[in-house]
């Protein structure tokens, strides 16, 4: 029986950064651990985009994850990010804990039920195109009907005790900003520039920031629950957790404008990324920002509303098996990242988002994921997989 922890290793060696989003090598070995196993697959390809799927879909459970990482350069990694080096406590590398761990943990889960002579109702899908905003990951799977599960189990890393029932809507916007070009030296008595115009939007964000939503009493209590896991991660106070799950959250990612020093700017354009919180009516919110700067246009880039999934049998099932393993109770929670999960619960599933690793090292230099993390989540796993199919 294949060790999680090589699996893992295995995975973030073969390289699969999201740009250029690659997956067909990486795809390829989990197919070979899949045959290995006794799992029949398929796999969708547009060009070296690869997604690897169950040849005979159920649509029951469907255990999923995203094989894409994101880029790393080798500078101030302890170790070479795509190493794979395991020691005694953990396996290093870039995608390590997101989410190729994970992954590696339903496979192995998966495994071993299947030597224990279990043959769980399930469906793998695993895939490209999360990290980037592709087009042929998740959602297109989804759009074009290849899946359409009961129930959904995504290995992203999460807070131990504490799976994921729903995650923030997204909305981006590419607005432009148009002045009256003129010589600098009249400004700001004379003129209209496109960068002050923007300058003065960003602080109207902060307005939106500050205002408050209702909510239904299921999510008010889930962001309960989850302020203090993000509070001991980000090093901030409960009440700043809350604010992050319960308010519109903004980036201003890229702003770009002005024609010269000594000119009055007479266009800017500005991309902006807000997190949408469960509430909060997103029509309506669209339209007091182009209210608010009537004289600009403003395209929606996307446009992808909070979700949150019921907790049902697959919660029941993975909160058992925490417990089981842990000892502790377990809790449910919501993120303020998207993931996947929106496409799945687009379909009607409940999706639950679980997985191991360590949430400080996302994306970030030295990532690497603890083999007791790896092993303590297979187990979890183990329990949904055994107990799935019973009554």
């Amino acid at each position: 029986m294949m060790d999680v922890a090589r699996l893992c290793s295995e995975l973030v060696k073969i390289r699969s950064e999201n740009p250029p989003g690659y997956t067909d090598e990486v795809i390829s070995c989990l197919q070979e651990f899949c045959s290995h196993i006794g799992i029949e697959t398929q796999v969708l390809k547009k060009g070296r985009k690869h997604n690897l799927l169950s040849k005979n879909i159920q649509n029951t459970l469907l255990l999923c994850g995203h094989v894409d990482v994101v880029p790393a350069l080798p500078d101030d990694w302890t170790y070479p990010p795509y190493s794979g080096r395991i020691d005694d406590t953990v396996v290093h590398g870039r995608g390590s804990t997101d989410m190729k761990g994970g992954c590696a943990a339903l496979l192995c889960a998966l495994q071993k039920v299947l030597n224990d002579g279990i043959e769980p109702p399930v469906d793998i899908a695993f895939v490209c195109d999360e990290e980037g905003n592709g087009d042929f990951g998740m959602e297109y799977l989804v759009q074009k009907g290849y899946l359409r599960p009961q129930a959904c189990l995504i290995a992203e890393p999460t807070p131990v005790l504490s799976p994921v029932i729903g995650e923030k809507g997204i909305v981006r916007l590419h607005i432009t900003f148009t002045g009256d070009a003129g010589h600098s030296s009249l400004h700001p008595v004379v003129g209209n520039s496109a960068i002050m115009q923007a300058c003065s939007f960003l602080e109207y964000c902060k307005e939106i920031h500050a205002m408050t939503w209702s909510q239904d009493p299921l999510v008010s209590e889930v962001i309960n629950n989850t302020t203090n896991s993000l509070s001991s991660l980000l090093s901030i106070s409960q009440e700043e957790a809350a604010e992050i799950l319960s308010r519109v959250s903004y980036n201003p990612g890229h702003i770009s404008g002005g024609e010269r020093i000594n000119v009055i700017a007479q266009r800017c354009e500005l991309d902006l990324d807000m997190r949408i919180p469960w509430g909060c009516d997103i029509p309506l919110l669209i339209g007091m920002i182009e209210s608010h700067i009537s004289h600009s246009s403003v395209d929606v880039l996307e446009r992808v509303a909070p979700t949150l999934s019921r907790p049902g049998r697959l919660y029941d099932l993975v909160c058992a098996g925490i417990e089981s393993v842990h000892g502790e109770k377990a809790m449910p929670g919501v993120t303020q990242a998207a993931s996947d999960a929106r496409h799945l619960r687009e379909t009607g599933a409940e999706v639950i988002n679980y997985g191991p690793g360590d949430l400080s090292l996302l994306h970030a230099i030295n990532e690497n994921i603890p083999i007791r993390m790896l092993n303590q989540c297979m187990d979890v796993y183990v329990h949904v997989l055994s107990n799935f199919g019973s009554a």
